[in-house]
């Protein structure tokens, strides 16, 4: 029996989802100019692939295999309209801990905790895709505040501290 098979097909889309979720958390925490969303957009992809990828954890291995490109199509979903950038963050959050609250009945102790580094990878690496401020590039800083409270947020969603 796969990992996969612990999960309705709604549930396995959630916890798919949660990583992307992560990153959109923090897109939404500190949006970029066009150049950063499509950094901070290639950087979600390729973190959820490489990591999944490089994990033992059978929980992500079975990921990787869901995040084939003939897979994808079937986990798009119509995407909400917020009124703001913070109610965006908060419904993402709410629906990583969703998919967290999945994986924490469901899941081994291992892949429990191979998903919450997961999800906190991947939302790190998109923190660090694009600097946030600055002019055309020149200045501005890595990870804004703004992300960085956020990651916290999300370390908290997932049952991480610090």
């Amino acid at each position: 029996m796969s990992v996969k098979d612990n999960f309705t097909p709604e549930e396995w889309d959630k916890v798919l989802s949660g990583p992307a979720t992560a990153a959109a958390a923090i897109l939404a925490a500190s949006p970029s100019g066009l150049t950063g969303i499509i950094a901070e957009g290639i950087a979600t992809v390729k973190a959820m692939k490489e990591l999944a990828e490089a994990s033992s954890a059978p929980l992500l291995q079975a990921i990787a295999a869901s995040l084939k490109p003939e897979d994808q199509e079937r986990h798009r979903e119509e995407r909400p309209r917020f009124k703001s950038f913070e109610e965006a963050k908060n419904a993402m959050l709410e629906r990583l801990r969703s998919a967290f609250w999945l994986v924490q009945a469901k899941a081994t102790p291992e892949d429990l905790a191979a998903y919450q580094q997961y999800v906190v990878g991947v939302a790190e690496r998109v923190a660090q895709a694009a600097k946030e401020g600055g002019f055309l590039g020149i200045g501005g800083e890595q990870v804004s505040q703004a992300e960085k409270d956020t990651l916290k947020e999300i370390r908290a969603t997932v049952g991480l501290q610090g």
